[in-house]
């Protein structure tokens, strides 16, 4: 595998000559106070980390019904937010065309619920301050289905050593590298991060998710967050799943006695069918979501359960096609569950 030596100074000057040029912008992560957050770049790339040691959102949801021609993107994001743009990609919600999308090693996140402020943007740093405190991990991080930079149009790839490496995989990514002072050279060395988690199928029963989801509000956060819930027109946006008013009084009036907020744990359900091929287990709904319910594990253990029946694994590469997607008539002839 042939790929370019770096460090932050040789991909910031990099990244500037690509801003050089007109409606040209950079996507990625940069200093903002005592935090790291998302950032664009639209002049001059200074404060830009690589390494976002906090998690408050997934960046892809800022790019949905991104269909501009005239604008070009280059994108520095984990390997989880570049999965959930590869799946809008998959989805019809975003034009791939003129964006740039490229993979950092991740090595897991906090909380910015919880965060301490001035943590490290440095990958060793990082791993290393998980390691001490790994309570203050996040679940979706601790049990990560994949941390390697390896997607999208190129990667970058930390090895041993803490030196940092980018790799091309597509044309768009070559014509990146192609910005870089260096050589393209044959990597022999050894990463960090070395392969893919292998994840235990998920169980759990009907009581333990009711007792989990009995603290919901329905204030649907973990809806408008999730980076792969994209419909403009949601369902549990009409009175026919949660009415209103006259509505609702007349829809207990026929239904009987209900516990309230009405129709949470369906609406959770539904939510779960319809990502569930999609999702990229990154935890974004367990973020947002202001009763601390542990979400993910449901979302995130429920959706590779199945994708695992199907030998496809969400945004891991754009040609590959979603499976409810395809219709195969033997396709399930063999599977054990």
């Amino acid at each position: 595998m042939q790929g370019k030596k770096i460090d932050k100074e040789k991909l910031r000057v990099a990244l500037n000559r690509f801003v050089e040029k007109q409606n040209q912008i950079v996507y990625g992560y940069g200093k903002n106070g005592i935090f790291i957050t998302h950032k664009i770049y639209t002049d001059h790339v200074e404060d830009l980390s690589l390494f976002n040691p906090y998690f408050g959102i997934n960046g892809a949801t800022f790019f949905y019904r991104v269909f501009s021609k005239d604008i070009k993107v280059v994108m520095l994001l984990r390997p989880c937010e570049i999965r959930a743009m590869i799946e809008l990609v998959k989805l019809n919600q975003i034009e791939p065309e003129t964006i740039t999308m490229i993979s950092t090693d991740c090595p897991g996140t906090v909380s910015l619920k919880k965060a301490k402020a001035d943590l490290p943007d440095d990958f060793l740093e990082i791993q290393k301050a998980a390691e001490k405190d790994d309570g203050g991990l996040r679940w979706a991080c601790k049990f990560c289905r994949e941390k390697r930079g390896v997607f999208g149009d190129a990667g970058i790839r930390v090895q041993e050593d803490g030196g940092m490496w980018i790799f091309p995989y597509t044309d768009k990514g070559s014509d990146f590298l192609n910005l870089i002072d260096e050589e393209l050279v044959e990597y022999t060395g050894k990463f960090v991060i070395l392969e893919s988690m292998k994840t235990e199928p998920f169980v759990t029963d009907m009581d333990t998710f009711h007792k989990d989801f009995s603290k919901c509000i329905l204030c649907k956060n973990c809806r408008d967050m999730c980076p792969v819930c994209y419909c403009v027109d949601c369902l549990f946006n009409g009175d026919e799943y949660l009415p209103k008013g006259d509505a609702f009084i007349n829809k207990m009036l026929r239904t009987g006695t209900e516990n309230l907020p009405y129709g949470k744990e369906i609406f959770h359900m539904i939510r779960m069918y319809h990502v569930s091929q999609t999702c990229v287990g990154c935890g974004a709904c367990e973020e947002a979501c202001p009763q601390d319910i542990p979400i993910t594990k449901y979302f995130k253990g429920i959706s590779e359960r199945l994708q695992n029946l199907f030998s496809y694994m969400s945004g891991r590469d754009v040609k590959e096609t979603i499976p409810y997607l395809t219709f195969k008539e033997d396709e399930l002839k063999d599977t054990e569950d």
